[in-house]
Formats: structure tokens, sequence, C-alpha cells
């Protein structure tokens, strides 16, 4: 169904809504549809300061929903399991 189909349907069950409105909550629902089936996956690099060996933690755009994996230089960085020690936020 093509988005203009999906539009006058809407406006035959609430015929009140401009075509605005129904535009702008047709396009959250295909989003929250998107985030919530993982339809959409996209690849995010990020420049680390090496200098810094006892960095843990890198703060995330709040774009990303899930995390599939980490590499740093090539190499695959194993899931936390658990709770952090107290530590690793000082």
């Amino acid at each position: 169904m093509k988005f203009l189909e999906m539009s006058e349907l809407v406006r035959q069950h609430h015929e009140h809504m401009g075509q605005t409105e129904i535009r702008k909550l047709l396009n959250r629902a295909i989003n929250d549809f998107c985030v919530k089936t993982k339809i959409v996956e996209t690849s995010f690099v990020f420049t680390i300061d090496t200098t810094n060996h006892d960095e843990r933690w890198i703060w995330l755009d709040e774009d990303i929903i899930d995390i599939e994996r980490v590499e740093i230089d090539n190499f695959v960085i194993p899931r936390l399991i658990g709770m952090p020690v107290k530590r690793d936020f000082t």
C-alpha cells in the first residue's frame, strides 16, 4: 500500500483530520514499526582517543536503538554480561 492510499484510508475514517496531521501520524507509525522490528540498520563509526587505555565508556548518539556488535581494530569486543563493577565509573 502506498503512502497516498494509506492517507486516503485514514481520511475515510477520520474526516476531521487534515492532510498534514495524517502525514505526521503515518510517518510516526512507520518509524515505530521500523524500530520495533529492527528493519532499519545503520552503522556508526566512532573515533576513540587511544591515549587513555583505561577508558571503558563511550557516550553514544541518542538515535542508536540497539548495538549488535562492537569492533576495535577489527577485534570484536564481547558483550558485558551482568552489572559493571564500581571501578568502571571512576
